[in-house]
């Protein structure tokens, strides 16, 4: 009697052991359902003005979970904000724009077009929201080298081979209304042409953070992404970061660091370049140690930044749009 009892007492534990507290995984509905707008898409906040800090965020509800994606498009720089979420509500928690960018270049004062769509749904929404004033980057430590909105600093000294063409545009640009156009074709030799960019004519003037893990550099890059005829990138880009260590205001290859940083340009459009500093590689070495100077990455003793633009030998040609080179502190800049 007592095995019997036991028995009958170990199936009702296993039974309600069993038992499922809820559903899992998605509804029916939201597998299959039509997808209904419960509330319409609105915008509040349709005409922000970002440099004081206003803000745009967008509400609507659904019929169903689902994927959304919100895509802002500037009507005259074409530049794009991408908001998206999977949820069958949007509102102020997962869908708040502050003025930020997600495809270059940087909005303007403008108006912009407004879509909202949907993943494995044909429903697409249209609207239209106007910017009246643009977001500043930077959290008030940020030092500018130049966005070339005065023209090319005549400071700033340059060499370019003579088939090649350095120019300040006006329109197009990836931040503000000017950059520098840099492109050329040279046969007999990789480089087309550098700037540089002495510390003492920045646009603004401070001393950098000696913290070489807490300072980014940042430079916009307009890329053309054509190929060599050996099918790589035709346009390589170099920096070159020259420490006065002894700060006597010149720079001795025979005592003091140069650190480097380069890359091929493999993209079309504009694209920001961040580098921490820390991640430098030490001219002489590229292991990273340095043999010239201390070997200390010391951003707050640099005396001239220099720009190169490279050709593939295999074509001579090569081409890289400068914009916006801004030192940032914390994060790049774009994050901030």
């Amino acid at each position: 009697m007592k095995k019997k009892y036991n028995l009958i007492l170990l199936c009702f534990l296993i039974l309600f052991s069993c038992k499922k507290e809820g559903i899992e995984g998605p509804s029916l509905n939201d597998l299959y359902g039509e997808l209904n707008f419960e509330t319409p898409l609105a915008i509040v906040g349709d005409s922000a003005n970002f440099s004081q800090n206003e803000d745009v965020y967008f509400t609507a509800e659904f019929s169903k979970i689902v994927d959304w994606k919100i895509t802002i498009t500037g009507l005259n720089s074409m530049s794009e904000k991408v908001i998206s979420g999977k949820s069958n509500v949007i509102d102020k928690s997962n869908s708040l724009w502050m003025g930020e960018v997600t495809n270059l270049p940087f909005f303007q004062e403008e108006n912009c077009s407004v879509l909202l769509s949907f993943k494995n749904h044909e429903d697409s929404i249209f609207s239209s929201l106007n910017i009246n004033g643009t977001k500043a980057y930077g959290n008030g430590n940020e030092l500018l080298v130049s966005d070339f909105e005065n023209g090319f600093n005549p400071n700033f000294t340059n060499f370019f081979q003579t088939t090649c063409l350095k120019k300040i545009e006006n329109g197009g640009a990836g931040q503000g209304g000017k950059y520098l156009r840099q492109e050329g074709t040279c046969d007999w030799d990789w480089l087309i042409g550098y700037v540089d960019y002495p510390s003492a004519n920045w646009y603004q003037q401070g001393v950098l953070n000696a913290d070489p893990e807490n300072i980014y550099f940042n430079i916009m890059i307009h890329g053309d992404s054509t190929l060599s005829p050996t099918n790589e990138a035709n346009s390589l880009f170099k920096i070159e970061f020259y420490e006065d260590e002894n700060q006597d205001q010149y720079y001795d290859p025979n005592s003091e660091d140069r650190l480097d940083y380069e890359f091929d340009i493999n993209w079309n459009g504009w694209r920001m370049i961040s580098i921490k500093y820390s991640d430098l590689i030490m001219a002489t070495d590229p292991n990273g140690g340095g043999v010239s100077g201390n070997s200390i990455r010391e951003p707050n003793k640099i005396i001239k930044i220099r720009t190169l633009l490279l050709a593939n030998p295999e074509s001579g040609f090569a081409k890289a749009d400068v914009d916006y080179i801004i030192w940032s502190e914390g994060s790049p800049i774009l994050e901030q």
